[in-house]
């Protein structure tokens, strides 16, 4: 239901002005935000991750600034290797993920990114202590998230997306959605921040009689108060317990063609989100899934999605960010965007996560909600929606159900039993109760190293969990891939006695 500005926001100066503007549009009469949007985009989905560079993922990405032959970082190991210098590493087949702890503080990453007065940032301290070592300048290819790369070369790559915040995840989700950190220096709220006042895109909308949803792959009790969220205070007063919803209620509104809006998607951020150490393939696999069931819905052909990550997680990355204030423009990170009016190719505007936001604002009518939101490019010019509609996605990777390897990403130390906890997961990331049989496994250990004795080869699901337990004898990276009921696929990588130059 909409509801007058003044019930809903506070106002100052041109935001003030802006939205008098909106509400008048509103009234007497006038047409609604809604019907002003003249474009075939009637439904932004934002599939937001974690925790990944542009370099990270997409550095040997064909027409993209990717990363440059010969290029070169100071040697972490210096002191016992003559090599004043390594090369990017690129990750092999048994590792999926880096091990857990990149440093993505904002004091790690500004030591990083090496800020030199009058050149801006240097981009070359990854690799040098306190930091993350030869983690940080690993590499992934296409081969652990091809669904992320059908789409990107399929549809369209943002290669200049930055994220907003040198910081940690929270700071960057606040910008994306209400185009301030509001007051998230960290991932915790700045003692003394006032949370009455807060702006968002989800109000925004809300006042404009038009709708958004969070849908987050976790139960609910983890998002709304009394646990202290932040979601109470990004939505409209009452309205967080009808508009945060599970990933359930988004497949369900996908299907009966009752998708908000604008809807922010979410894996839980344990095994799906992709933040290290959890398994990239396995997020990516969660992506084709979202992705499939929004090219077979009834609004495929009136959506554009955007797959963004929060932050970089800490990985490097070559372009040095413009320098904004001593807090951000921080690395860049990744942004692909699909619907049946992107340009094909690469877009190598400069962008950051909120110009999702302000694309939001530009189909619909709305004004900024501030100026750092009104900076921002809206992304309209990778779009053409007056060209031929291309076709939905057939993505090589979208199983039915998913499984889930509970456990397997702690880091065990070697010899130490682990018990691994398998379970088939929905594309709601929900127990698949009903899934029975037997679950396939791969094992690719490190180069060099055999397979331990005793690894299975099947488990046997019941009621769509199982588990087993092994031992690993060698330090290094152990990649399990899974198939099973369902057509189920998984993966997940084992960090035995691993640090963070630990090669693969």
């Amino acid at each position: 239901m909409s509801r007058p500005w003044s019930v809903r926001l506070r106002t100052t100066g041109s935001f003030a002005a802006g939205l008098a503007l909106v509400a008048a549009a509103g009234s007497g009469g006038s047409v609604s935000a809604a019907s002003r949007n003249s474009t075939p985009v009637k439904h932004v989905i934002e599939i937001m991750l974690e925790n990944h560079s542009f370099d990270n993922l997409f550095g040997r990405f064909d027409g993209a600034d990717g990363i440059r032959a010969g290029t070169t970082l100071p040697n972490p190991r210096a002191y016992f290797d003559p090599e004043p210098a390594v090369r990017p590493v690129w990750a092999t087949s048994n590792e999926g993920d880096v091990q857990g702890g990149i440093d993505n503080s904002r004091p790690g990453e500004q030591m990083a990114m090496d800020y030199v007065p009058g050149h801006g940032y240097a981009m070359n301290h990854y690799t040098l202590y306190p930091h993350d070592g030869m983690s940080a300048i690993t590499e992934f290819g296409p081969s652990f998230d091809p669904n992320l790369q059908y789409a990107a070369r399929h549809y369209e790559l943002a290669d200049h997306n930055f994220q907003v915040a040198i910081a940690p995840s929270n700071p960057n989700i606040h910008y994306a959605l209400a185009a301030t950190a509001n007051g998230w220096m960290y991932n915790s709220l700045q003692p003394g921040t006032s949370t009455t006042t807060w702006h968002s895109i989800f109000k925004e909308l809300d006042a404009a009689g038009l709708t958004s949803k969070l849908y987050y792959g976790l139960p609910l009790h983890y998002l709304r108060p009394p646990v202290g969220t932040y979601w109470d205070q990004l939505f409209p007063s009452g309205r967080v317990r009808s508009d945060v919803r599970t990933d359930t209620q988004f497949f369900q509104d996908l299907d009966s063609g009752k998708l908000p809006d604008f809807s922010l998607v979410r894996a839980d951020y344990s095994y799906y989100s992709e933040e290290p150490p959890e398994d990239i393939e396995e997020g990516d696999t969660w992506i084709g899934q979202v992705l499939h069931a929004v090219a077979e819905s009834p609004v495929w052909k009136s959506t554009a999605v955007f797959i963004t990550y929060d932050e970089g997680g800490g990985f490097w990355d070559h372009v040095p960010p413009p320098v904004k204030s001593p807090y951000g423009y921080g690395t860049r990170t990744p942004m692909v965007i699909v619907s049946p009016y992107a340009k094909r190719g690469v877009f190598s505007k400069q962008t950051t996560n909120m110009s999702i936001l302000a694309f939001v604002q530009h189909i619909f009518g709305l004004p900024p909600l501030n100026a750092t939101n009104a900076g921002q490019n809206n992304l309209s010019g990778a779009f053409d929606f007056h060209q031929r509609p291309l076709p939905s996605p057939k993505l090589p990777q979208a199983p039915a159900d998913t499984v889930a390897f509970y456990d397997s990403t702690y880091s065990p130390k070697p010899g130490a039993k682990l018990t691994v906890n398998l379970q088939v997961n929905t594309p709601a990331l929900t127990l698949n109760s009903s899934a029975s049989g037997l679950v396939s496994l791969k094992l690719i250990p490190p180069a060099g190293v055999s397979a331990p004795s005793g690894f299975p080869a099947t488990v046997t699901i019941n009621g769509g969990k199982a588990s087993f337990t092994m031992s690993f004898s060698t330090v290094g990276y152990y990649r399990i891939e899974a198939s099973g009921p369902n057509d189920s696929l998984g993966f997940t990588t084992v960090d035995v006695g691993v640090n963070p130059n630990t090669l693969p």
